[in-house]
């Protein structure tokens, strides 16, 4: 139900979204100021899917030609927003420098709207790109077109995914400037600067509640502390399938770059095996067999030094990382959650973590058993 924190014209589900009416009036005087005189916004549609900002699709009939664009929004400071900076510049320039010095395919940014006059917030805008991605919501592990490929397909698009990362890993701070991701702030080594990155966002993130489960994690995290000898490289931060668009089992866009950064590659070949994991066990908890050949570690780390020539450094430490990543966005979200009045605060905080289970077990060992 709505609240005072619920402004009016505001999705009572998803309170931090704005209604598609509202969204096209501005969409429009941006688009006969920024693309043609005689520019018409038609078609708009907001996806339900994503928790830390807006992606519209939208159509721009002008000139008797249509431009089927997506706009991608910060959020709103006043609505609870997951993150506590989202740079729309940044994920730009990600997305320009791998089309640019890469073959993975990125959508194109035609345009980058830092005015707040439109939309109240920055935005970008992208060429709209073909393909489908696996669903969030239910999670793809229990059906649909992922669990309806043949075997053969889903081994393709496990190794598709796993190659996209390697092309991705080719940027390194040596050959191409990375200087728009760096995290100087948190010390020159780029380890410190995600565990740095990772304790400001909890602070900011815990809204003064304590998480033990987060608390003790960073704390094995740090008795664990890996020594390194690859090289750092771009980072997705997202690193998933479920962020790619897909024409089978082929990929046809790498999307949501928020989480872009500089780091060691394992970063990303561990959060694309975890998010998988936490997806495979939820299915399980729910007596569905999900897809438990799919996605596992070890071919993941086989098919990653395949490809790039590289072992793969303390990757368990790395999936420790990547679950304490994702519990800090978890408790944030859930946070938001009880504001609009969706959630109830647990008697133990850290039931707000959706798979405490997996990252108990990841403390005591037994997780890799």
């Amino acid at each position: 139900m709505a609240d005072e924190n619920t402004p009016e014209g505001f999705d009572l589900d998803t309170p931090w979204r704005r209604s598609p009416d509202e969204l096209a009036a501005a969409l429009g005087t941006w688009a006969l100021e920024g693309i043609a005189a005689d520019a018409k916004v038609v078609n708009v549609v907001a996806p339900e899917n994503g928790m830390s900002s807006e992606s519209i699709l939208f159509d721009v009939e002008h000139g008797g030609t249509v431009d089927h664009l997506v706009a991608r929004l910060a959020p709103l400071p006043s609505l609870v927003p997951v993150f506590q900076h989202y740079d729309i510049e940044m994920q730009a320039k990600a997305m320009r420098l791998v089309g640019e010095r890469t073959s993975v395919p990125v959508p194109e940014v035609p345009y980058v709207m830092m005015d707040e006059s439109y939309l109240q917030v920055p935005f970008l805008v992208m060429k709209r790109s073909s393909g489908k991605a696996p669903t969030d919501v239910p999670p793809y592990v229990f059906g649909g077109w992922v669990a309806d490929l043949s075997e053969a397909d889903r081994d393709l698009m496990q190794r598709n995914a796993v190659e996209t990362l390697v092309k991705l890993h080719e940027l390194r701070p040596d050959n191409a400037d990375l200087s728009f991701l760096e995290r100087g702030q948190h010390g020159a080594d780029y380890l410190d600067q995600h565990l740095g990155h990772e304790r400001g966002y909890y602070e900011w993130a815990r809204d003064g509640k304590t998480f033990p489960l987060i608390e003790r994690t960073f704390d094995w995290l740090e008795a664990n502390r890996p020594t390194l000898a690859n090289p750092a490289v771009l980072n997705w931060g997202d690193a998933r399938i479920g962020n790619m668009l897909w024409d089978g089992p082929t990929p046809t866009a790498v999307l949501d770059w928020e989480m872009a950064a500089i780091g060691p590659a394992e970063v990303d070949l561990a959060w694309m095996i975890f998010l998988h994991a936490f997806f495979q066990d939820m299915a399980v908890k729910y007596g569905m067999p999900g897809l438990p050949d799919f996605m596992k570690r070890e071919d993941m780390a086989a098919l990653y030094t395949e490809m790039s020539g590289r072992p793969v450094e303390a990757l368990e430490w790395f999936e420790v990382f990547a679950a304490q990543r994702f519990a800090i966005v978890s408790v944030r979200t859930s946070l938001r959650g009880v504001t609009y009045g969706q959630m109830e605060m647990p008697d133990d905080l850290d039931d707000f973590i959706m798979f405490r289970n997996l990252q108990e077990q990841m403390l005591d060992g037994s997780y890799w058993g």
